[in-house]
């Protein structure tokens, strides 16, 4: 019986403490991302705030055009900002991934090849 309780609150305790166990392993490059992430969805909302300012300004459509283009402008060029920050990242994480000391592929060193007029017949 004092076996059973042992062998129950040991694994008890290692089912509780696997959560925190995975919380710890967390990758250190969330936040970064997570924080890059959030300043993005900030920039669009401030574009599509200055739009509805704009457009709530309007009296002909002419103007309302006018804001429509400049928003649009704004949104493609946020868009871009975007494109080339993932484009920076994978390129990044495609470095750290490659092995520092590579070898080359040449199975000769310096160039020299066997000469083939030694060989026997």
């Amino acid at each position: 019986m004092k076996l059973f309780n042992l062998f129950l609150l040991i694994t008890a305790g290692l089912f509780f403490s696997s959560p925190l166990i995975l919380a710890a392993e967390q990758d250190p490059d969330f936040l970064p991302e997570k924080n890059r992430e959030m300043g993005n969805i900030k920039e669009r909302i401030q574009i599509l705030e200055g739009r509805l300012n704009c457009m709530q300004k309007t009296n002909d459509f002419e103007s309302l055009k006018t804001c429509n283009q400049a928003a649009d402008q704004k949104m493609d060029a946020l868009e871009a900002k975007i494109n080339a920050q993932e484009r920076n990242k994978k390129q990044s994480d495609s470095k750290t991934k490659q092995p520092d000391n590579k070898t080359s592929d040449n199975k000769y060193p310096d160039n020299k090849k066997p000469d083939a007029k030694n060989k026997p017949n």
